[in-house]
């Protein structure tokens, strides 16, 4: 699992740019993650989750736009390339984070079947929506699939130039979430024992997580019944 917590903003080198600045709600209070219902017909992926953020380009525009949107929307069997860009351009510490080795390929089987739900996989993954220049460009993957009765392994993967913004966050909750609404009673992720981000995201998402240590790796079991009642 790779991933970092904070705020959301366009990550700097990208093809857009962010504003420093705080991110500003409509009423004009400095904003953090945000979730919110965004209507917009044009969109043809279906919104599990919103996070607001401003742009530089949002800013200049004439009259400013105060916020766009991120989603997390399901994925489909034509996101194949799209994920193949995500790990080609995942440095080798993120790539063995999300799985737990050096690898040079993409593991064709995990592909497969998170992109055809194969073998009971859930996915949702996270791309811009509202910017013609990064329109459905996948940034972040949440997964997950059953390892026993009424229990399911997730993990998280966010792209390197956008870790600590928040992506991670937003992916979390829409797989806990997932899961909890399948009837699912525990949601497991296993960790590389070093990655003290993802260790500290799930304790502000799902702090009613409990951890313990195998085979060197941490093991973070979401009771997902009770996750839910307080989220």
């Amino acid at each position: 699992m790779s991933l970092r917590a904070g705020h959301l903003t366009i990550p700097k080198g990208s093809r857009l740019s962010p504003k420093r600045p705080p991110l500003r709600s409509p009423a004009g209070d400095s904003a953090t993650l945000q979730e919110a219902v965004i209507t917009q017909p044009q969109l043809t992926y279906t919104p599990t989750s919103h996070v607001l953020v401003q742009i530089e380009a949002d800013v200049a525009a004439t009259p400013p736009q105060q916020l766009t949107c991120v989603i997390s929307a399901d994925l489909r069997p034509g996101d194949r390339q799209a994920l193949l860009e995500l790990f080609d351009r995942s440095s080798p510490e993120t790539r063995r984070e999300r799985f737990h080795g050096s690898l040079s390929v993409f593991p064709q089987r995990y592909l497969d079947d998170i992109l055809t739900g194969a073998h009971g996989q859930l996915a949702l993954v996270a791309r811009d929506t509202c910017h013609p220049q990064n329109y459905g460009k996948a940034f972040g993957l949440a997964s997950a699939a059953p390892v026993g009765p009424s229990t399911a392994e997730f993990a998280v993967w966010v792209d390197d130039a956008w870790q600590g913004h928040g992506v991670g966050t937003l992916l979390v909750r829409a797989i806990l979430n997932l899961l909890a609404q399948r009837g699912i009673s525990t949601a497991v992720g296993i960790m590389e024992s070093g990655n003290g981000a993802i260790r500290r995201l799930i304790g502000r998402v799902a702090p009613q997580a409990t951890t313990r240590f195998e085979d060197g790796m941490v093991v973070v079991s979401v009771p997902l019944a009770e996750w839910a009642a307080t989220s």
